[in-house]
């Protein structure tokens, strides 16, 4: 996989929620956006299309990344939201065409589904990062690193959180490959031949707009699936309005099914529904440092140019 250079053609495509009545809008905003940033774009049929409250049909969304990922003019897929609708298509996927042209891939909530399947199944790093609709916002700071992790060697590079709300859960260190993203979707894909597997994996867990006996029944399912258990650490994302009118909180809840397992965590990590946003590789090795709250990308994912 190559990383971007400057007059590379980004696929932009919806393997999930389509995308409203201001598409064309939408549209013109971030052609402008990539152009000014270098960049020529496509605009897949799913960018446009409407089925019900999907990009289109599940045949029409799959054959778009199919046919992004087989095309040799594109050199990076982002998605322009989640929303719904992927968990339909990650068994319409070739994910052979995947694994003989791998290329950048971005997306988060879920596309969970698809970042870690590419892995799973292809082998492929993606990055749980930002979707189109978020480029379009103004917190410049994270948009700009965005791009910095396409367009730059990426081996060494440390990951922080830029708003200092990380917090060490459960002190310590420890290397692996980082999978996960969204809760509720890594919830959905157990007993799945696409489930994700946690085992010696650093897990990234984030979530939105879940009561907090939600969040608690999907972390029920990967404990009882026996996975939770698996993973070598845990780097908690935002679980942005993850609220209720009862006294629970969604932080208790997630302390009692993860302080018991005694893994190196960082909590509160600027990634997930809210900005800042930090973009997180799924697929490679790195280092989670708890006690420094610090993220470590210990191999290249880009090949030479």
């Amino acid at each position: 996989m190559r990383r971007l250079h400057k007059g590379d053609t980004i696929a932009i495509l919806n393997p999930s929620f389509n995308n409203g009545d201001n598409v064309l809008i939408e549209k013109e905003k971030l052609e402008k956006l990539l152009e000014k940033r270098g960049y020529k774009t496509r605009f897949y049929p799913s960018f446009y299309d409407k089925y019900g409250y999907l990009a289109g049909t599940d045949e029409q969304r799959s054959k778009d990344i199919n046919d992004a990922f087989s095309d040799e003019r594109i050199k990076a897929i982002i998605c322009m939201r989640g929303g719904y609708g992927a968990s339909r298509i990650v068994d319409k996927i070739d994910y052979d065409i995947v694994r003989s042209n791998p290329k950048i891939f971005s997306g988060y909530s879920d596309i969970t589904v698809l970042i870690n399947s590419f892995y799973k199944m292809s082998d492929l790093i993606s990055f749980h990062g930002l979707v189109g609709v978020s480029l379009l916002g103004n917190n410049i700071a994270s948009i700009d690193a965005f791009f910095d992790m396409l367009e730059a060697p990426l081996k060494d590079k440390v990951l922080k959180s830029p708003d200092g709300q990380a917090k060490c859960l459960v002190g310590g260190k420890v290397c692996g490959k980082v999978v996960g993203g969204n809760l509720t979707l890594l919830s959905t894909l157990t007993g799945t031949p696409y489930q994700v597997d946690l085992e010696d994996k650093i897990v990234l867990i984030e979530d939105v707009k879940e009561s907090p006996y939600r969040i608690d029944r999907y972390l029920s399912t990967l404990r009882l699936s026996g996975e939770l258990k698996k993973a070598k650490g845990f780097i908690l994302g935002y679980f942005t309005d993850c609220t209720s009118s009862s006294n629970q909180k969604v932080e208790d809840i997630i302390n009692e099914y993860i302080l018991p397992l005694n893994k190196p965590t960082i909590s509160n990590f600027a990634t997930g529904h809210s900005f800042p946003f930090v973009t997180i590789p799924i697929g490679a090795k790195v280092e989670l440092d708890a006690d420094n709250l610090t993220i470590k990308i210990l191999e290249e994912i880009y090949d030479e140019d």
